[in-house]
């Protein structure tokens, strides 16, 4: 019977693959393209976070159509009730 790794390897290819990148030929060679492949992904992400900042600074992404309030200021009345009910809640639970 075949050994099943082998026949893993032989239907994936990934012989084919490995020895395309250069895969454990070499200590450096592996070391490159690991540096490079970091090299490109955190380009990759810092461009990735300018473009959304700047899209947010826009506001195209995350924008508030409609502002809480006209004053800006606390309500007092809609406080004070939020206050009592939540008294009255931690009454019931004593």
């Amino acid at each position: 019977m075949e050994n099943p790794q082998t026949h893993l390897h032989k239907k994936l290819n990934l012989n084919l693959h490995i020895r395309l990148l250069k895969l454990g030929e070499s200590q450096e060679t592996d070391w490159k393209i690991i540096s490079l492949s970091t090299a490109v992904l955190a380009t990759l992400i810092i461009v990735l976070s300018v473009f959304t900042f700047i899209k947010i600074d826009k506001g195209e992404i995350f924008s508030i159509k409609e502002t809480a309030g006209e004053g800006g200021g606390l309500d007092l009345v809609s406080l004070k009730e939020t206050v009592s009910y939540y008294g009255s809640k931690a009454l019931e639970f004593e």
